[in-house]
């Protein structure tokens, strides 16, 4: 899952450089989109990893 994250990051620093780019707002909006969800992941990543820790 820590790589679906990773390659969410990626696509969401693309879609940041095009927003900033052609100026923009729906491209931004889908940077702030794909980021959220990256977080998402990668926090229920790290609570996977915490809980077969222990």
């Amino acid at each position: 899952m820590f790589i679906y994250a990773l390659a969410l990051s990626v696509l969401g620093f693309i879609a940041l450089i095009v927003a900033v780019i052609y100026g923009s707002t729906a491209w931004a909006i889908v940077c702030v989109v794909i980021a959220a969800a990256g977080i998402v992941l990668f926090i229920v990543d790290w609570i996977r990893h915490r809980k077969n820790r222990v």
